[in-house]
């Protein structure tokens, strides 16, 4: 077993992962490999390599740079939802416009009209198609609508996060 696979399966230790994340900035391979172990079977290792990735993204973001592509790409396949969280996380903090497709696109709408989809996915996909309106305007009404749509029955965090968005629209004339 791969020595990093080992360290995904072995007794969580935010400290070391945070140790784990900072050697693999030293090293492309490791990157490489920790999105290969995000498809692992045991969502344990898969979701737990999401995590050093957003890590690594966090420490030294371009070493995943070079990911964005895939990471936008795949995202919208990714039913595990930690992975989904991480690699949101990472996108809603680039400029998306090159990258980010109609797939991207619809399913940070969909996300966020599914309830039972964790905060964090919901609050990162805001972000996404907040950020996505500054180049295509044209999102912002159905954005505006989603989020209305949301206030009535989300969490104190979504109605937050909404409501917040909702002001920076409205405040940059996108409503």
């Amino acid at each position: 077993m791969k020595k990093l696979e080992q360290l995904m399966l072995d007794r969580w230790n935010s400290g070391e992962f945070s140790q784990v994340a900072k050697e693999a900035c030293q090293s492309p391979d490791a990157i490489a490999e920790l999105f290969e172990l995000n498809k692992h079977e045991n969502p344990k290792v898969a979701w737990r390599s999401a995590y050093v990735i957003d890590m690594v993204h966090d420490l030294y973001p371009q070493m995943v740079m070079p990911y964005l592509e895939f990471i936008a790409t795949t995202v919208p396949k990714v039913q595990n939802h930690s992975i989904k969280r991480h690699y949101l996380r990472i996108l809603a903090q680039h400029d998306l416009s090159e990258l980010a497709d109609g797939k991207l696109v619809d399913s940070c709408f969909e996300w966020l009209l599914i309830r039972d989809i964790p905060i964090a996915v919901k609050a990162h996909c805001m972000t996404i198609l907040f950020n996505l309106t500054q180049t295509y305007p044209e999102l912002a009404p159905e954005l505006k609508t989603v989020l209305e749509q949301l206030i009535p029955y989300g969490s104190a965090g979504e109605k937050n996060r909404a409501k917040k968005i909702l002001g920076q629209m409205k405040k940059m004339k996108l409503t």
